[in-house]
C-alpha cells in the first residue's frame, strides 16, 4: 500500500494554531482507501500549544528562519529540521507527503517570507519543517494540499508517489544494471507521455548500464526519472504515447476497432472526452487481444482505479 505523510489539519485534527482543523476536502476520502496516511504537525510536535501563537518565516541577512510571529525574537528552524529528520527516520518506507498550503512549517511553496522589522519580504518562501524534508530526500513527492484541488496536479502527485514507492522497493534489494534496465522497462510509456527529451535521454544512459559504476549509474537514473514525470503530462505527450501503445494492436483488432479507438484517442487531443475514455477503450482491446509488453506498462494503470484520477483530465 502507499504510505504518505499528511498534515494533521487536513485530515480533521484540531491543531492548527486557531484550534481548528482545515476544511474536509471530498477527495481525501479516496485517498484514505488506497494508501495508509501518516498524520503529522510538526508544530505541535515541537511543543507548540494549541491554540498558539502563530510563526512565521523571517529573512535575517538572506537567511530564513521561523520565529514567533509577535516579537521575532523566539527561533524555531532547528527544532523543525530535528521533527523532519526524526519523521523521516520513523517513515523510511514514505512514497510522498500531502503539506498545508502557506503553512510556515508546512507549505511546499509561495509560503510568505517577512523582513526583521516585520513586514512582507516576499512569498517564495518554503515551509522549515518541509524544506528539512526535501534536504534530506529531495525527491520525494510533495504537494500542498491547496494545488490538489486541480486534477492535474492531483493526477500527477499520484503517478509520482507510485513511481516513488516502486522505486524503494527496488532499492532494497540488489541493485544490477539488469535489474534497472528491467525496472525502467515498465515505465517507458510514461515517461514518454511527459518528456519525450527525457525517454531518450534515460534510453542512452541505461544502452551504457554496464560500463558506468552502479552507484552513479542509479543516483543519475531515478534523478532523471523522477525529473521527468515532475510536471503534469500534456495532451499532446499523452496522445503521442496512447498512439504508440495503440500501434501494437494493428495486427490483431479489426478495421471497425481500430477506427474506434483512433476516433477516441483523437477526441482526447482535442478536448472532446476525458482521458479516462481512449484508456478505457485501449484497455478493453488489450485484454481481448493481450500483449504481454503492454501488460507490463504502468502507463495503462499507473494508481488504483478507486482514485478516479483521468476522469477529469
Amino acid at each position: 500500500m502507499l504510505k504518505l505523510g499528511v498534515g494533521a489539519c487536513i485530515v480533521g485534527s484540531p491543531v492548527r494554531y486557531s484550534g481548528d482543523a482545515k476544511r474536509h476536502n471530498p477527495f481525501m476520502d479516496s485517498v484514505a482507501c488506497v494508501a495508509e496516511l501518516v498524520a503529522f504537525c510538526p508544530e505541535v510536535a515541537i511543543g507548540l500549544g494549541v491554540p498558539r501563537e502563530p510563526i512565521r518565516l523571517v529573512d535575517e541577512n538572506g537567511e530564513v528562519r521561523v520565529k514567533d510571529s509577535s516579537s521575532q525574537t523566539q527561533d524555531f528552524t532547528l527544532k523543525l529540521q530535528n521533527a523532519a529528520q526524526s519523521f523521516l527516520q520513523r517513515n523510511t518506507d514514505l512514497s510522498g507527503y500531502i503539506l498545508v498550503k502557506g503553512s510556515p512549517s508546512c507549505g511546499t511553496e509561495r509560503v510568505k517570507v517577512y523582513n526583521e522589522k516585520g513586514n512582507v519580504f516576499h512569498h517564495k518562501g518554503q515551509g522549515g519543517f518541509v524544506s528539512e524534508l526535501l534536504r534530506i530526500e529531495p525527491l520525494l513527492p510533495v504537494e500542498d494540499d491547496g494545488r490538489l484541488n486541480d486534477a492535474r496536479i492531483r493526477e500527477n502527485f499520484f503517478i509520482r508517489a507510485y513511481v516513488y514507492r516502486d522505486w524503494k522497493k527496488l532499492q532494497r534489494e540488489e541493485l544490477t544494471a539488469h535489474r534497472l534496465i528491467t525496472f525502467y522497462s515498465r515505465y517507458k510509456y510514461l515517461v514518454m507521455a511527459h518528456d519525450t527529451t527525457a525517454y531518450k535521454e534515460i534510453g542512452r544512459l541505461l544502452a551504457d548500464a554496464g560500463k558506468v559504476d552502479i552507484d552513479v549509474l542509479t543516483a543519475q537514473f531515478i534523478e532523471l526519472l523522477m525529473s521527468a514525470i515532475k510536471d503534469p503530462a500534456k495532451r499532446s505527450g499523452l496522445t503521442n504515447a496512447m498512439q504508440h501503445v495503440r500501434g501494437y494492436l494493428k495486427r490483431t483488432i479489426s478495421a471497425i476497432e481500430k477506427a474506434d479507438v483512433d476516433r477516441s484517442i483523437d477526441d482526447y487531443r482535442t478536448g472532446l472526452v476525458p482521458l479516462v475514455v481512449p484508456m478505457k477503450m485501449l484497455q478493453h482491446l488489450f485484454n481481448v487481444h493481450p500483449n504481454e509488453y503492454i501488460k507490463t506498462q504502468v502507463f495503462m494503470s499507473p494508481y488504483p482505479e478507486e482514485l478516479r484520477l483521468r476522469n477529469s483530465i
